[in-house]
């Protein structure tokens, strides 16, 4: 079968029943937000049902965090009177976003089958688990039964070989993914990726999981190996990785190959995340705003290599540069390594964990006529802001650089 091991997750997971080519499958774990939450109270109340499985459910407040309108203070309001009156165990109120959360708590590990009520829950499949993202109703179905429906996906297979050459990061290999097969190039397939040389840490990897999606893909995965079990290990929880999965041999209905020294800095630009060209290549226009953070790209390595860039420069008169660490552990690891006063000496701002403007939400959104470069997933119109605004996706470094500039610039230039 072309399933890949996306697919023997499925099987292993199975619940006794199949409609067609749908398998019944226990979930894991379910991550929910509080937009998405505030959702599915009215239906809750509606059926009379209380969550199955509360200890296997993580809700967070980090969209409106904190909430910039009325309208949003009353959902975080509603979301918190529930969370307290049904007692849920697993609750972060401002400690960062998500996808963050997710993979820096105790939940989940190589194998797990998780679903979340956002399209970027497959960030966490770089733990070589089955994420994925599903609406508001196929979540609330889980939460009441523990289950959900799901089909044995096509999968396809990335094969890394190489290393990142210098000022290259997982951002690239995602937009190289991108630009190279389209947004719709995976559409409903499992992307699954081996790292044959141990050259991809773990950050990176959660950059290029988490906008598979950006592709059509149903979910992506790392393949797990020493990387992976280094991680677990320093999370606290041992490193294993089960057999089972180990021994797995998958097939795939394609190979790719992609040979990391190749690479080089890429942006995409308006207004698809596939419209992909070297950072050579893009229009040397003024860069007004520069946003460092969001579930793609606000983690350690993302900020430490930002401040080597900006250690002992100033961004540009004519540029804001916005920070977002991805999480109050980040947050904090960045302030003891003196990151945060590297990016704050250089011109900089600081913000809370949070989404902020990676969605339009708040804390820098783009005013008409606008061009940001992002670290963020998406660049489609009005993402940001204003729908006559212009965001540029880049990674950590070229971000980095092109505050310095004050357009998009070449990271490389930058190193020393």
């Amino acid at each position: 079968m072309t399933d890949g091991i996306s697919g023997e997750i499925i099987r292993r997971h199975a619940a006794g029943k199949r409609e067609g080519a749908y398998h019944r499958v226990a979930v894991d774990f379910t991550l929910v937000h509080e937009p998405a939450l505030a959702l599915l109270l009215a239906s809750l109340a509606e059926l009379n049902m209380d969550i199955l499985n509360p200890e296997k459910m993580l809700v967070t407040v980090d969209h409106f965090a904190p909430p910039a309108t009325v309208e949003r203070a009353d959902i975080v309001r509603q979301v918190l009177a529930y969370v307290e009156e049904k007692g849920l165990p697993n609750c972060s109120v401002y400690g960062g976003i998500c996808h963050q959360l997710l993979v820096e708590g105790p939940w989940i590990h190589p194998g797990s089958l998780v679903l979340g009520s956002d399209s970027h829950t497959v960030t966490a499949g770089a733990l070589g688990c089955l994420a994925t993202g599903m609406g508001s109703t196929d979540i609330l179905y889980t939460l009441v039964t523990g289950r959900t429906w799901l089909r044995l996906p096509g999968a396809i297979k990335i094969d890394l070989t190489g290393s990142f050459p210098a000022g290259v990061m997982g951002k690239d290999l995602i937009l190289h993914l991108l630009g190279r097969f389209g947004e719709g190039g995976f559409s409903w397939q499992a992307v699954e990726i081996r790292d044959r040389n141990g050259a991809v840490g773990m950050d990176d990897r959660f950059a290029v999981c988490n906008m598979v999606v950006e592709g059509g893909a149903k979910n992506g995965l790392f393949l797990p190996d020493g990387i992976t079990a280094a991680w677990l290990r320093e999370r606290g929880d041992g490193g294993a990785i089960p057999d089972w999965l180990v021994q797995c041999r998958p097939d795939y209905l394609n190979e790719h190959p992609v040979d990391l020294s190749g690479l080089a800095p890429l942006v995409a630009l308006p207004h698809s995340p596939a419209n992909v060209v070297p950072v050579a290549d893009a229009p040397k226009k003024r860069i007004d705003q520069v946003f460092i953070g969001s579930c793609t790209g606000g983690r350690m390595t993302d900020l430490a290599m930002a401040a080597d860039i900006l250690k002992g420069k100033k961004v540009s008169s004519r540029t804001r540069l916005l920070v977002i660490p991805a999480s109050m552990a980040v947050y904090r690891k960045a302030l003891q390594r003196g990151i945060v006063a590297t990016i704050l000496d250089a011109g900089g701002v600081i913000m809370n964990p949070s989404c902020g403007p990676c969605g339009g939400i708040d804390k820098g959104i783009l005013a008409a006529g606008d061009i940001c470069v992002s670290t963020s997933n998406r660049n489609f119109k009005g993402r940001m802001g204003s729908p006559h605004a212009q965001v540029i996706l880049a990674s950590p470094a070229t971000a980095a650089a092109s505050a310095v500039a004050g357009t998009v610039a070449d990271p490389r230039e930058f190193l020393t």
